[in-house]
């Protein structure tokens, strides 16, 4: 495409999500801003700027007519572009939106480097791409549903705080696994529900799916004295599989991150498990627990039946 003149008159820009941004940006490309010209804000709280003046606060500067030819990057690019922006960034991360732009701006000149994972842009944008991508599958690992009844009959339901938006990932992962099972899982941002046949989101979550959903994981605690019947004989399960042989916390961690864990129905024994394996418990394969417990007599083998019952009828015999 033909770039637009540049413009270096300053502005802020604010976007709550992907799509708003989208929309943000094609206007300050049209117009020809820079990203060095543009201040990016993620929501619409527009006193957290104590020093913009009433005009910075404007969207795109509209004082030039904007560019009328279109702005077209590439499927894949565009893909790569609203998977990074479900990545939460922290204090010591460049912000998103700023990112996006300065890599939009680049692709839209002509200039594809900026979506390759050897560019000092690209790489972050894969990155981040990763990071939501491993964070989708601890949602899909480390959820826990807990079953509830109501007049329409079983329901499950579930709390969980990802650490980046993969809300709408796993919703679908669950939609597609648990069939015609309703189901709520609900954030500390937004919710999604299933009703077997439709997925309804919710932005905020509303107070009631988070109330319930922050009760029954509250259960999973062999401390509390309701403890779902499912999260109990999981814990049994967990117990009796638990290898202290082969116990590697780092190893454990870097699978299941400790953030997980006080909401996991087995997250309160790991700690006690792992201090047990530690002084002693690593000779043995297995939790000690396990082999202290009343086993069950098995029958004997066949073999062993029809070797028995041969000799008896030699023995009648003579």
């Amino acid at each position: 495409m033909r770039s637009a003149p540049i413009s270096s008159a300053p502005c802020v820009a604010w976007a709550n999500d992907f799509d708003e941004w989208r929309e943000q940006a094609r206007r300050l490309l049209q117009a020809g801003t820079p990203p060095a010209s543009v201040t990016w804000h993620d929501g619409n709280d527009s006193h957290d700027d104590l020093f913009s003046s009433p005009r910075a606060l404007e969207n795109p500067p509209s004082s030039r007519k904007p560019s009328s030819t279109p702005i077209r990057i590439g499927r894949d690019q565009l893909t790569l572009l609203r998977n990074a922006a479900r990545y939460r960034t922290q204090d010591y991360d460049q912000p998103r939106w700023p990112l996006l732009y300065q890599v939009l701006w680049r692709l839209a000149r002509g200039d594809a480097a900026a979506a390759h994972a050897a560019d000092a842009d690209g790489r972050v944008l894969h990155q981040r791409w990763h990071a939501v991508k491993r964070e989708a599958h601890h949602m899909h690992a480390f959820l826990r549903f807990h079953r509830r009844d109501d007049a329409l009959g079983e329901r499950y339901i579930a709390w969980f705080e990802p650490a980046h938006d993969v809300l709408d990932l796993g919703a679908e992962h669950f939609a597609d696994r648990m069939g015609g099972s309703r189901w709520i899982i609900a954030t500390p941002q937004g919710g999604a529900s299933w009703n077997g046949s439709v997925l309804d989101y919710r932005d905020p979550c509303p107070a009631t799916w988070a109330s319930e959903a922050r009760t029954a994981a509250a259960r999973t605690s062999a401390s509390h004295t309701r403890v779902d019947d499912d999260h109990a004989l999981w814990r049994t399960y967990f117990v009796s599989t638990f290898n202290p042989a082969r116990l590697n916390h780092k190893v454990m961690t870097q699978h299941m991150p400790q953030r997980f864990w006080r909401h996991l129905s087995e997250g309160d024994l790991i700690p006690a498990m792992e201090a047990k394996a530690r002084h002693g418990g690593q000779r043995l394969a297995q939790e000690s627990s396990v082999g202290q417990r009343r086993g069950k007599a098995l029958p004997p083998r066949r073999e062993a039946q029809d070797g028995a019952r041969d000799q008896a009828q030699g023995v009648a015999k003579s």
